[in-house]
């Protein structure tokens, strides 16, 4: 692997040409248990927009190795709106050809602020695309979820109809508390308490939808591999889900297949 600061720069270089890539992954209601809908679903209701970097010399590069690269070379926000931008491009084709899906990116803590929810504003307007459907998923990191910049940050994408999610809750720092305390529309729960069948794990999640039914919140389990991950998140209340049972993320082009069937 080349040294820090030449992976950046190719990095940076890559924003403008045909490495970087969007894969999608697919989301999907889940029906409650016992339902005539209790079936693997199999029309998804919402998409996942993940970056994915393939180097001209190395091959596949993981984004655990390049996303911390452009957070600490101060280009990550260049980066998840330019996903954001190609991302959108897809999904309006999907949406115009009679697939009303939404839309989840990503959106780094240490960049989530007032500036970068005027650009999305922005960008939605010039690309004419209607916010409704959209998701901004934060990972979940307490305290920057709770400066008040990004509290003015989230009304913001809010108050023009852009739903926020916490990524990655997994019962631990963040408290349900905590999530009371955000102006939030979903808790996306991670693999690794969607996963657990403990009733420790059982009693987390059902504090989380406990308090979606009160605040409004969706809640939505990751890492659904198996027929039991996705009847164990229906019986928990999980009100969507994504994962490995549906497939990889895939191109574009994989999902223009995929709806085709749907």
């Amino acid at each position: 692997m080349p040294r820090t600061a030449q992976l950046t720069r190719d990095l940076r270089a890559a924003l403008s040409t045909e490495e970087l890539w969007i894969a999608f992954q697919p989301q999907y209601l889940l029906a409650p248990e016992g339902s005539a809908d209790a079936a693997v679903p199999t029309d998804p209701v919402s998409v996942e927009a993940l970056c994915r970097w393939d180097h001209a010399l190395l091959g596949t590069v993981p984004p655990d190795t390049f996303i911390p690269l452009a957070e600490h070379g101060h280009f990550l926000d260049e980066l998840d709106l330019q996903v954001f931008g190609r991302a959108a491009g897809h999904v309006t084709r999907w949406r115009d050809s009679g697939h009303p899906l939404g839309l989840a990116v990503n959106a780094s803590p240490a960049h989530f602020s007032r500036r970068y929810a005027d650009t999305v504003v922005s960008r939605l307007d010039g690309l004419g695309i209607d916010p409704t459907g959209l998701t901004i998923e934060i990972t979940e990191a307490p305290t920057p979820q709770l400066r008040p910049e990004m509290i003015t940050a989230m009304q913001t994408l809010q108050s023009v109809g852009i739903s926020i999610s916490v990524d990655d809750y997994a019962g631990g720092d963040t408290t349900v508390a905590m999530l009371e305390a955000l102006p939030i529309d979903e808790v996306k729960i991670d693999r690794s308490l969607a996963q657990r069948t403990d009733a420790e794990a059982d009693d987390a999640i059902a504090a989380v939808v406990e308090s979606s039914a009160a605040h409004g919140w969706r809640v939505l389990a990751e890492g659904i591999e198996t027929t039991a991950d996705l009847e164990r998140a229906r019986q928990r209340g999980c009100h969507r889900g994504q994962g490995y049972l549906w497939g990889l993320p895939m191109p574009a082009e994989e999902m223009d297949t995929l709806l085709a069937a749907v």
